[in-house]
């Protein structure tokens, strides 16, 4: 049986996660907005968090924790990054 260790795990989602595009890494993100929580939905939302932080930067990446819409909702993180590397 070919068992993969955390840390190997961690390693192989980081690396898928580092090639997704800036789009495609915040549709990820908001297709699990307003999901039942669940301990798989939990750790796919903290590997998508640690891309975004990655990329967005400590002072944007907590300023879009912060962020929410009208309805007290969270925002796509697609805001928070700047247009030239949003592509």
């Amino acid at each position: 049986m070919n068992t993969m260790s955390r840390e190997q795990a961690q390693t192989k989602i980081a690396a898928l996660a580092a090639r997704l595009s800036v789009e495609s890494l915040c549709l990820a993100w908001m297709a699990t907005e307003g999901e039942p929580v669940t301990q798989e939905l939990a750790i796919t939302r903290g590997w998508i968090m640690d891309e975004l932080h990655a990329r967005l930067g400590d002072d944007l990446f907590d300023e879009w924790l912060l962020a929410v819409d009208d309805n007290g909702n969270g925002v796509n993180p697609m805001a928070f990054f700047p247009l030239q590397n949003a592509h």
